[in-house]
């Protein structure tokens, strides 16, 4: 199997990238993940290129490297958008729950439903040590 084809078998569907597209190209929501990709070159074209062929006008289709090995694609509503979910997966000074909070105002989430989720985590403000069993929260 060839790269391209390689590539093609991991990315979603036509009619996914389509419904993602439309979403954000409809005002649903500022921005959608349609899924990850290798931040190799040949990969992040051949995903550019599906969305490319996918997306409705109003959907600025986007792959972003996250410069660790991997890329997002997806569709944004504005280039502003693109720029700050840019900056945040690039920037290594953002703080984790920043840029969670922020990823979820891009998905369209509400404030409302960011509250909730931060109010159900647990309490920890560390990382597991990796390799170690976890631990049930008490």
């Amino acid at each position: 199997m060839d790269a391209i084809a390689a590539a093609d078998a991991d990315l979603p569907g036509d009619e996914v990238l389509a419904e993602h597209s439309y979403l954000v190209a409809r005002g649903v929501r500022p921005m959608a993940l349609a899924g990850w990709c290798d931040a190799d070159p040949l990969v992040m074209l051949r995903a550019a290129t599906r969305l490319e062929a996918a997306a409705e006008a109003g959907a600025l289709p986007f792959v972003i490297d996250h410069l660790d090995g991997s890329a997002t694609f997806g569709y944004a509503a504005a280039r502003w958008v693109l720029d700050l979910y840019e900056w945040l997966v690039q920037d290594t000074d953002v703080p984790q729950e920043q840029r969670e909070r922020i990823t979820g105002l891009l998905l369209g989430y509400a404030t409302e439903a960011i509250s909730r989720y931060e109010a159900s985590a647990t309490g920890r403000r560390f990382s597991s040590p990796s390799g170690s069993p976890e631990r049930a929260a008490s």
